[in-house]
């Protein structure tokens, strides 16, 4: 049975989008503008989550949520709020959303946060595909310790894939069925990161109208996700100790303590031992936070994964772009193998991506996406002869079209027909009209 998601957004345009690409998804879409036909829709029909903007003309999305609260106690709320409003998005979660997404997203972004919040656990995401040992050991390093309550630390460079990871953790965890909550530690300033983490009481400082819940109290009994943890100011760091060792917070302008039950995992492109030795960063900490490492190796490091990970984007773009099936040659996975990608996951998605938008052929070949070849005799050889054999017939044995989705000569092409047959290629006859 298909899930279904409502959605509510006053851009026309993007629930057009949004609709058209969660369809190819499998899932079933009733998207509207108006709140009133939203809640409407709510009550005539059973709905697994609902995607809604935050500010909107009419009502705003804490308004909206409310009212939805009141049909479905319980069903996910996932709001969209731009990068500028990230207070709008935390305080989405304090008024009980299930997740936040910031614009600009892809719609990768958006499926994996439907997934966590619709099924647990998730399914595969894009890090878990793969068939290095590097990746295997992760993947059985964070089976072995989802459901165990230690703090995890998860290192890599920029791309690789850590907060996918930490979201694997919870999912498959017996805290699956509360809150993960993400915040980076490079996002905010630092006053405002400290108010938004431990929250704060009325009169703390000047705009404190209003008691203010902390983030680790809405992720209470869930997984807390610190990212770039490297980069948390002095002030955090000593906080952050205090909850690891007391499992309590004071949330600022307070003296009495909370108490949490949070399980924290963070993450850090950052040679952190580097920076206790730098004096930037508690050592006392460092090592608290350090009792499971899970180092995710860079994507040159597993250069076997690259061919299955290009094919599983080129699926998801083709899917979201409406442009039918495409094949990546072999040659252009052999070329992609070659490249270091010091973008990583990101890197390689986006450009699959681009190669798959910009390119009008059902092939994707090296030139595309901007990758080195071997030369035209050597990509030849790599071919394998079933890929040859569809090609041509696709081409209806037309060797010249054929040894142009290729990449090579047709005079090559014909050479290499010719050493695989006893008798020489004869020509196609003409089709008498």
């Amino acid at each position: 049975m298909k899930h279904r998601i409502l959605i509510l957004d006053d851009e026309q345009s993007l629930i057009k989008w949004l609709s058209y690409a969660l369809e190819q998804k499998g899932y079933d879409v009733f998207a509207t503008t108006e709140p009133k036909t939203a809640l409407q829709a709510l009550r005539e029909k059973k709905y697994n989550l609902v995607i809604s903007d935050i500010r909107m003309p009419d009502i705003d999305g804490f308004t909206f949520l409310k009212k939805v609260r009141k049909i479905y106690p319980d069903i996910p709320v996932i709001f969209i709020t731009a990068y500028g409003s990230m207070e709008s998005a935390v305080n989405a979660l304090r008024d009980k959303a299930s997740d936040y997404i910031l614009k600009p997203f892809g719609i990768d972004e958006l499926l994996l946060r439907i997934r966590a919040n619709i099924v647990k656990p998730v399914e595969a995401s894009c890090q878990t595909i793969g068939k290095s040992k590097q990746i295997r050991d992760v993947l059985d390093m964070v089976k072995r310790i989802a459901n165990t309550e230690t703090t995890v630390l998860i290192l890599g460079e920029s791309g690789t894939g850590k907060e996918l990871i930490a979201r694997e953790i919870h999912n498959i965890s017996k805290r699956s069925g509360n809150k993960f909550v993400t915040i980076s530690c490079a996002a905010l300033p630092e006053t405002l990161l400290e108010s938004e983490l431990f929250g704060y009481k009325k009169g703390a400082f000047t705009g404190a109208a209003a008691d203010k819940k902390g983030l680790f109290c809405v992720a209470d009994n869930g997984t807390f996700f610190l990212d770039e943890i490297g980069d948390a100011p002095t002030t955090i760091q000593m906080k952050l100790l205090r909850l690891l060792e007391e499992k309590e917070i004071v949330p600022l302008g307070s003296t009495k303590p909370i108490r949490v039950n949070v399980r924290l995992v963070s993450a850090s492109n950052k040679n952190l031992m580097d920076e206790v030795r730098k004096g930037r960063f508690r050592e006392d900490l460092y090592y608290r936070l350090n009792v499971i490492p899970i180092v995710l190796p860079p994507l040159r490091q597993r250069r076997e994964d690259i061919p299955l990970l290009a094919e599983h984007f080129l699926k998801l773009v083709c899917i979201r772009e409406g442009l039918g099936e495409r094949k990546l040659l072999k040659t252009a996975l052999e070329g992609l193998k070659r490249r270091d990608w010091p973008g990583n996951i990101r890197e390689l998605r986006h450009v699959i991506e681009r190669a798959a938008i910009l390119s009008d052929s059902f092939y994707i070949k090296a030139e595309h996406l901007g990758v080195p070849t071997s030369g035209s005799r050597k990509r030849l050889d790599e071919l394998q002869e079933a890929e040859i054999q569809r090609v041509l017939g696709e081409c209806s044995g037309n060797v010249s079209k054929a040894a142009k989705i290729l990449g090579v000569g047709r005079a090559t092409l014909y050479r290499r027909l010719g050493s695989q047959r006893k008798k020489p290629l004869k020509p196609r006859k003409k089709r008498k009209r």
